[in-house]
C-alpha cells in the first residue's frame, strides 16, 4: 500500500484527516494508519476511493491526470469554461426531455376525442392503442435526451460532486457568469409564469360551451393547448437554468 497516494489525494483537496474520515465514514485513526502504510480492509479502501472520487485501484498508483489534462487540484478558468459549455448543452437536453414528457399525452387525448366525435374513422379502443404507442415513442425521445445530458456531464464527475475547488480566476469567471445571465433567467421565468397562467383558459371556455357533439373535441383541443403551453414555459425555465447550475458547482469549495 502506498501511503503517499492517500496523503497526496487528501492534500490536493485541502482536506484534513478529520474531513476525509467524515466523508468516507471511517475513523481518523484508520486514515492515520493508512497514511502510515498499514494494511486495511477492501471495504475501507472502497469507502476512501468513493470519498476521494477515484477507483480503488488508483489508490495504489501515481497521481493521475484529471479529465481536463491537469492534476486534480484547483480548476483553471479554461476548465471552468469547458464545464459551463457542457452544462449549457446538457440543460438544453434536459429541457427538451421534460417538454416531451409533458406533451406525450397529447396524441392519446386527441385520438380518443376524435374517435369519439366520429372525426377519426376508428373505434375508441383502437384510438387508445395508437395514442399509447405514440405516447411511448415521445417519452422514449425524452429519455434519449436525458441520456445525452448525462453523457455530456460524464467527463466532469468531481465538479458535479463538488470535490474540486476552483482557482481564483475560475471563481471570478463563474460569478460573472451568474450575474451575466441573471436577467435572462428572470425573463424566462416571467414568460413561463405568464404562459402557465393562461394555459387552462381554453379548457375552461370549452367546458362552459353549450353541450354538443363537438364539445369533447373542443375540450381535447383545450387540453392540448394547455399541455403545449406548459411544456413551452417549462422548457424556457429549464434551458435558462444552466448558468446558475454551473456557477453553483464551480464556486463550491471542496474544502
Amino acid at each position: 500500500m502506498s501511503e503517499t497516494r492517500i496523503l497526496e489525494l487528501r492534500t490536493q483537496r485541502g482536506w484534513p484527516q478529520e474531513r476525509l474520515a467524515e466523508i468516507s465514514g471511517v475513523t481518523v485513526r484508520t486514515v492515520q494508519r493508512l497514511e502510515a502504510g498499514n494494511d486495511v480492509s477492501l471495504d475501507t479502501l472502497s469507502r476512501l476511493g468513493t470519498a476521494l472520487g477515484v477507483p480503488v485501484r488508483d489508490l495504489f498508483m501515481e497521481a493521475p491526470k484529471s479529465e481536463y489534462g491537469k492534476a486534480m487540484s484547483a480548476l483553471s478558468e479554461t476548465e471552468a469554461r469547458s464545464f459551463s459549455d457542457a452544462a449549457r448543452i446538457a440543460w438544453r437536453h434536459i429541457a427538451f426531455a421534460v417538454a416531451l414528457f409533458v406533451t406525450s399525452p397529447i396524441p392519446v387525448v386527441l385520438l380518443i376525442a376524435g374517435a369519439d366525435a366520429g372525426v377519426i374513422p376508428t373505434s375508441v379502443e383502437v384510438a387508445i392503442a395508437i395514442g399509447l404507442g405514440a405516447l411511448f415513442l415521445v417519452a422514449a425521445a425524452g429519455a434519449a435526451h436525458l441520456v445525452r445530458a448525462s453523457n455530456t456531464f460524464s467527463p466532469f464527475p468531481l465538479i458535479r460532486q463538488k470535490r474540486l475547488s476552483s482557482s481564483f480566476g475560475a471563481q471570478q469567471w463563474a460569478e460573472s457568469l451568474e450575474e451575466t445571465h441573471r436577467r435572462q433567467r428572470g425573463t424566462s421565468l416571467a414568460l413561463a409564469v405568464g404562459l402557465w397562467l393562461i394555459s387552462p383558459l381554453p379548457v375552461i371556455v370549452a367546458a362552459l360551451l353549450e353541450p354538443s357533439q363537438w364539445q369533447g373535441l373542443w375540450i381535447a383541443g383545450g387540453a392540448t393547448f394547455l399541455l403545449l403551453v406548459v411544456a413551452v414555459g417549462t422548457f424556457a425555465v429549464l434551458q435558462a437554468a444552466w448558468s446558475r447550475y454551473a456557477a453553483e458547482k464551480l464556486t463550491a469549495s471542496a474544502a
